[in-house]
């Protein structure tokens, strides 16, 4: 135990675009060497099941909050505040996200924002996400060949999400892409021009949920943001900084990381025949396919919210010191051999030895997980029910470089 060696051991890069497209040989090599890892990156990165658990339900040692965390902060790594105050309140704005509070400040927004993605609330939807999968799937049918991530997959959680908090159809498309940009920011600066398209991208996602919650205090409607509204005049208060970070938090939980849950989804079961072929035969293995999926999709998923350690803590073989930044390893904890049989083998009937934590586990628990579930299982249930003989045209696609969290294309073919 002690302080990092970093020099002395496998230092991968985790943010490149290679270990992107090919991670799993890289994350069983840490696991196996280093699975309490010091990356070159200057945080520390935890690939064991049993590790990931111990940060993710320990919210005393292993806090959330953002708040005062220093150059622990992504943007205040990148040193572009040039004197201009544009880091300060951008890092001030992501530390009013509930996902970047402890409690009791995290417990009362999220119990706010549950109410829109309880079970029931969801069944309650189910017939507009049919109308949406089916109404797309109408239009990739019509072209015999079309991508899984950009003409469907894309598609189904961003519009479900919009709906529910309550974006208008005509800004749906800039509210998205202002989105995807502004993603840079929780990655290492690459150079200034993406840099600067990222904060500005920042800047019109904040005007613009100002902007809205305005309208909809004088216009209520059936939504999220006057569910809020509405909570608050009850005495449920939230300042004007949480509701605009809620409403960012949501839909990033509840958009734009269920895509890569419904295209990586369909994928691997085409990659897998015999697998698609038991689906298309017996649908009540669905559940226990989708259950597969979230474990083995996505090998680099990390939390969307670092950890911060408060007090001088061990952990494996090492001592993480009060304020260090933890980086929790979800992906890498659903291929542990020490808890999964096989932990690289796809496969649908797989007794599931422990819960995926892929939706995270502990306070943090993703409050949008039951809707992404439900979301995926009537997007696959409706591609198995259409075109039994699909077929897969991407057979070695590559991961997107400027979302690497998805893939840039995957073509299948309906006849």
């Amino acid at each position: 135990m002690g302080t990092p060696q970093a020099d002395t051991q496998f230092q991968p890069d985790l943010y490149d675009y290679d270990f992107e497209n090919a991670p799993v040989e890289v994350l069983n090599r840490l696991r196996a060497e280093d699975p309490v890892h010091w990356s070159r990156h200057g945080f520390w990165f935890l690939t064991r099941y049993a590790d990931n658990v111990t940060v993710l339900q320990d919210p005393v040692r292993f806090s959330s909050a953002a708040a005062g965390w220093g150059t622990t902060n992504p943007l205040a790594k990148s040193g572009a505040d040039k004197g201009d105050g544009t880091n300060a309140a951008m890092s001030k704005s992501f530390a009013t996200s509930f996902n970047q509070m402890d409690a009791p400040d995290h417990t009362r927004i999220r119990a706010l924002v549950h109410r829109a993605f309880s079970r029931r609330t969801v069944e309650e939807r189910r017939p507009r996400i049919v109308e949406v999968v089916n109404g797309l799937l109408d239009a990739a049918a019509a072209k015999g060949t079309f991508d899984l991530v950009h003409d469907f997959a894309f598609h189904v959680p961003i519009i479900v999400a919009s709906e529910i908090i309550g974006i208008p159809t005509d800004a749906r498309e800039l509210f998205r892409a202002a989105f995807e940009k502004s993603a840079g920011l929780m990655q290492p600066k690459r150079d200034e021009a993406s840099w600067a398209e990222s904060i500005a991208a920042a800047k019109w996602i904040g005007r613009y949920i100002k902007d809205l919650i305005a309208e909809r205090r004088a216009n209520p409607q059936d939504d999220l943001i006057t569910g809020l509204i509405r909570a608050e005049e009850e005495g449920d208060r939230l300042s004007e900084a949480e509701m605009s970070s809620a409403i960012s938090t949501i839909y990033t939980a509840a958009g734009t990381t269920t895509e890569r849950f419904i295209s990586s989804g369909i994928y691997i079961l085409l990659k897998h025949p015999e697998q698609w072929r038991d689906l298309v035969a017996d649908p009540s293995l669905l559940d226990g396919a989708i259950e597969e999926i979230l474990r083995y999709h996505h090998p680099t998923q990390s939390t969307s919210t670092n950890r911060r350690c408060t007090v001088d803590t061990p952990l494996g073989d090492k001592i993480i010191r009060a304020g260090d930044t933890i980086r929790v390893g979800l992906g890498a904890a659903n291929r542990d051999p020490a808890v999964f049989t096989d932990p690289d083998t796809f496969n649908i009937r797989r007794k599931m030895e422990a819960s995926p934590l892929s939706f995270g586990t502990g306070p943090h628990f993703c409050v949008g997980a039951a809707l992404a579930r439900f979301e995926a299982r009537v997007a696959i249930e409706a591609v198995l029910q259409r075109w039994p003989e699909l077929k897969l045209v991407s057979t070695a696609p590559v991961k997107d470089p400027k979302r690497a969290d998805r893939y840039l294309e995957l073509l299948v073919a309906t006849r």
